[in-house]
């Protein structure tokens, strides 16, 4: 008799937990849908650009970039020729622009010294020794 007693409890935590999981399967498929929504609209605003240089390529994920030398850079060039903080990348409406932020050597679009300057696909950038192309993000070699 005493399990009757407790089956109005036991019929309402049950319900609960099957409400909860609902929310929870709801909540989960919602934020997957909007992460999947969030990268379309972030690779058409980036365009799918990168930086290149040899064998290894530096995909541009977010729309402020730091480059240089320093470990706390977005894009770490260890060597000597670069400054600890060289240059930053931005990206507003699809369009690429990098700015000299006090770098020593300078930075150099296709052979030219420039403090700021609109990115074009393929245009190669120079810092200290270090030579980088923009260009459209390819699948392999990705770091």
């Amino acid at each position: 008799m005493d399990f009757l007693k407790d089956m109005p409890a036991v019929f309402i935590t049950a319900v609960s937990a099957g409400v909860l999981t609902l929310c929870a399967s709801i909540i989960f498929l919602v934020s997957h849908n909007e992460k999947k929504h969030a990268r379309q609209y972030w690779n058409r605003i980036s365009g799918f650009m990168e930086l290149a240089e040899q064998n290894v390529s530096y995909p541009l994920k977010c729309d402020e970039i730091l480059i240089g030398r320093h470990a706390s850079a977005d894009i770490r060039l260890p060597d000597l020729s670069v400054s600890r903080y060289h240059a930053i990348l931005t990206v507003a409406d699809g369009v690429w622009t990098i700015t000299d932020i006090g770098s020593k050597s300078g930075v150099f679009v296709n052979g030219n010294l420039v403090k700021q300057r609109i990115l074009y696909e393929n245009d190669v950038i120079n810092l200290g020794n270090r030579k980088l192309v923009f260009r459209r993000r390819r699948v392999d070699n990705v770091r």
